[in-house]
């Protein structure tokens, strides 16, 4: 995120992205704080007592995964994520904004079909009841991670294709 000295006063858009951001990165945290925790507890039992919890490494995974979509959404919000934009940089000023917009509109879609396919998979975890093995619990619930994830990252980059369709708008209105 740019330095508040940069940055323009926030919309209201632009302040619920970073409070989506700050909470993204929160969850991501403490999962990452519960996944140590369990992982040291897990030694020292296996070490010093002789015995392990058989569910930690279940959890621990579930635990990854809710960190891989909370923070695709974070980084989706704060545009860190890894891209190739060789050919947005040769554009005309002009034409950055659109070329940009497009490419929002596109990630978007493409992120909505894989809302669509994910929640059909947890649709199908919910109606079957299927549960993991070693925590005995509902496996909608860490597919609900994904889904979540993805649902969060397709609503950012509708957040950013309207402050950039703002944004492309001022400036052409502003070269007239």
């Amino acid at each position: 995120m740019a330095p508040e000295a940069v940055r323009p006063k926030l919309g209201a858009l632009h302040r619920l992205g970073d409070l989506t951001a700050q909470v993204c990165n929160f969850v991501a945290a403490l999962a990452l704080g519960a996944i140590v925790v369990i992982n040291g507890a897990n030694v020292l039992c296996r070490y010093v007592f002789g015995f392990a919890f058989p569910w930690a490494e279940e959890l621990m995974i579930f635990l990854m995964i809710l960190i891989v979509f909370a923070g695709a959404a974070a980084v989706t919000w704060s545009n860190t994520h890894v891209r190739i934009d060789l050919l947005l940089e040769l554009l005309p000023l002009k034409a950055k904004g659109a070329a940009t917009l497009v490419v929002t509109i596109c990630g978007a879609a493409v992120l909505a079909v894989l809302v669509g396919v994910s929640f059909k998979i947890l649709s199908m975890l919910y109606a079957f009841d299927q549960r993991s093995l070693g925590l005995d619990i509902p496996l909608w619930i860490p597919q609900g991670f994904v889904t979540g994830g993805l649902f969060l990252q397709v609503s950012i980059l509708v957040l950013k294709a309207i402050g950039t369709a703002e944004r492309t708008s001022r400036e052409g209105r502003g070269a007239e």
